[in-house]
């Protein structure tokens, strides 16, 4: 898929949604798309820096609560995003490049079954993120 195809597929969801997709917003669409690594905020405003930070800022959030971006919580506890075209997943993220690969883990539903169970917590979310050493780290001898 293009670029260009996956920022109309997700303007498209937004419509969908009842959204109004203004040209700034789709610019922001445009531009997270187009990124196939993590990213943070303030770099996406700064790439836009002619859309208004707010305006940038919203539509992350808008973006994150569609589903169509995912947070990604790095070794050193720093937040950055990533864009989401798949079903629910979790992370890989390297702990020496901070390179992240998405992961699907199919016993995740039995272990929250487990624990709302367990806690009689009425569980609403989770993300699991996993760290390590990617391959290529792993082969340049990167330490942590």
């Amino acid at each position: 898929m293009t670029v260009v195809s996956e920022a109309e597929g997700l303007v498209s969801r937004l419509r969908d949604q009842g959204f109004k997709i203004t040209s700034p917003r789709s610019q922001v669409v445009e531009r997270v798309a187009s990124r196939d690594d993590n990213f943070t905020a303030e770099e996406l405003a700064a790439e836009l820096a002619p859309i208004g930070r707010a305006t940038v800022y919203r539509t992350l959030k808008l973006l994150l609560d569609q589903g169509l971006v995912c947070r990604v919580v790095l070794g050193d506890g720093s937040v950055c995003y990533r864009a989401s075209h798949k079903a629910h997943h979790h992370h890989l993220v390297c702990l020496s490049c901070g390179a992240t690969e998405d992961v699907h883990l199919a016993d995740v539903e039995a272990v929250l079954a487990r624990v709302r169970e367990a806690t009689e917590y009425d569980v609403v979310d989770h993300r699991i993120e996993v760290y390590g050493l990617c391959p290529r780290c792993k082969r340049r001898g990167a330490k942590r």
